[in-house]
């Protein structure tokens, strides 16, 4: 999954992929109707060493205007990838068919190591303030669901690193949770601890959206949970994200970016794995569906 080219923003259209799954079906659980955030918990965090956890916060950010997402149409999806429907794929490079985001690409500066103290490079993008890399464990929760290693780090163009910071300290629990999408922009990370199976493993206290200062280790707001997993989409003063699972209910939500504040909620078909603007559409996939939304002032 790449950081996404986007160009407008009164115009979206959201659709999802879904993971088969083999296991059987988990009881349907409620996602959380739109409404506030509840405010972070979470400790100022330092990070992994070079990291000035503890430094000053970032500015607040303005509210994004209240909106919502008018479902504009929905057709069927008929097998279809990419190129046929005129996608770049540019937000899941490494295809509709995973439920988190890989992007590795080949022509990165060599400072961006394919791996580092045992982790893997998993996302590296080109970002205004340097190349983020995203590093990982292996796929697949620990012994017993325990979280695998995330680290995040931020390089400027000489190959320094402006921070380092371990995600798990983030993390709301030590088990169940996985990274499956990251995105930088402004001083600030964003990123699910999504669900790693099926909620009922974790209670139903995972796949929350979280905003980080890396550089001060807070965390600046989470959504509740069961709000998004597989990608996520930075667009202007909003975050799209999906939440969805085998048996389990599927939504596209809106959030404001500088709040966490959930917006909207739409139903799906089946969960959100894949969002692109293209000129003020986005078009995406679900299983069998490809939906077109309009985000539009209350």
């Amino acid at each position: 999954m790449s950081l996404p080219r986007h160009t407008g923003w009164m115009t979206i259209a959201a659709a999802a992929v879904l993971a088969a799954c083999t296991a059987n079906p988990a009881p349907r659980e409620t996602p959380p109707a739109p409404g506030d955030a509840p405010p972070s918990t979470t400790p100022p965090v330092a990070g992994w060493p070079g990291t000035s956890g503890g430094a000053p916060e970032l500015p607040p950010e303005t509210p994004a205007p209240d909106a919502r997402l008018v479902r504009l149409r929905a057709e069927p999806l008929n097998g279809r990838g990419y190129a046929q429907l005129g996608l770049s794929g540019l937000n899941k490079p490494n295809g509709l068919e995973y439920r988190l985001r890989q992007e590795v690409p080949s022509r990165r500066p060599a400072y961006v190591k394919a791996e580092l103290d045992g982790l893997q490079l998993f996302i590296a993008d080109s970002t205004a303030d340097g190349w983020m890399g995203f590093y990982r464990g292996p796929l697949g929760g620990g012994p017993n669901g325990a979280n695998v290693a995330y680290r995040a780090i931020l390089y400027r163009a000489d190959g320094s690193r402006a921070w380092d910071t371990n995600l798990n300290r983030f993390l709301s629990r030590t088990d169940h949770l996985e990274v499956q999408d990251v995105r930088y922009a402004n001083g600030r990370l964003y990123f699910n601890e999504a669900c790693q199976s099926y909620s009922r493993e974790a209670g139903g206290a995972c796949s929350s959206l979280l905003a980080v200062d890396p550089v001060a280790g807070t965390v600046g707001w989470r959504t509740p949970p069961l709000t998004s997993n597989n990608i996520i989409l930075l667009h202007g003063p909003y975050i799209v994200a999906g939440y969805g699972f085998t048996a389990e209910p599927d939504s596209l939500f809106l959030i404001d970016r500088a709040t966490g504040r959930i917006l909207d909620r739409q139903p799906l078909d089946s969960a959100a794995g894949y969002l692109e603007v293209t000129g003020e559409d986005l078009v995406v996939v679900t299983t069998n569906q490809l939906y077109y939304f309009r985000i539009q002032p209350r």
